[in-house]
């Protein structure tokens, strides 16, 4: 499976660590993130098992690789190239990345890959991605859960505006992911995350799948 926008591994180093999946290949932007994924496949002797690449989207990876599953939590919000350097990890400007990652993900998948992006329905509605998904020949599959009864579009980009703002203290100090790894390995915030007040409750999963060759 890859992990896209992986930071530092947290979905991927999980479903492995399940067994979910038998490999994994990791890619962020941030040469952070990169060092601390290799970190853990040192510290966990998964040289054998785990890649992980440097690549702006998917611009610097093998054309090689091949993946029967692709996951990610992208960047949630749009927002001016200002947002993005102030918040590289919460703003995705005009959905770029979103647009370059459906452009350039069949070339890598196998018969029959699933592609499951976890969103925020503060930010966006599924609708904002369907004709992107399906001007790159892949097709949704589903969306779970399904969603509310959507926000007029001026709400939600207001909401999503003091979403952004409220999150981006915080987004610059975990944009050190030593120090993330840090507070997310941490025991009184692994209990803390599970409790329903902490639970996120505004995330919806996209599933799609490429569309099968008719010959």
């Amino acid at each position: 499976m890859f992990e896209y926008c992986a930071g530092p591994g947290f979905i991927g180093f999980s479903l492995l660590a399940h067994g979910l999946c038998d490999r994994l290949t990791l890619a962020d932007i941030n040469p952070e993130a990169v060092r601390a994924v290799r970190a853990t496949i040192a510290e966990n002797h998964l040289e054998d098992r785990v890649k992980v690449y440097e690549s702006d989207c998917l611009d610097h990876i093998p054309e090689s690789e091949r993946w029967d599953l692709v996951v990610s939590n992208p960047p949630h919000f749009d927002g001016d190239h200002q947002d993005y350097r102030e918040a590289i990890r919460l703003v995705d400007p005009g959905w770029q990345i979103h647009h370059r990652f459906y452009r350039d993900v069949k070339k890598f998948l196998n018969p029959g890959a699933s592609i499951i992006f976890q969103e925020n329905s503060h930010a966006t509605s599924h609708e904002d991605f369907v004709q992107m998904i399906h001007d790159n020949g892949l097709t949704v599959v589903d969306v779970f859960p399904k969603a509310a009864k959507k926000v007029p579009r001026p709400v939600r980009q207001l909401g999503q505006r003091l979403v952004r703002r409220a999150m981006m203290p915080v987004e610059q100090v975990l944009m050190k992911t030593g120090i993330e790894r840090l507070v997310k390995d941490n025991e009184v915030y692994r209990t803390l995350a599970t409790l329903p007040i902490f639970t996120p409750k505004q995330f919806y999963f996209i599933w799609s799948k490429a569309v099968a060759s008719s010959s």
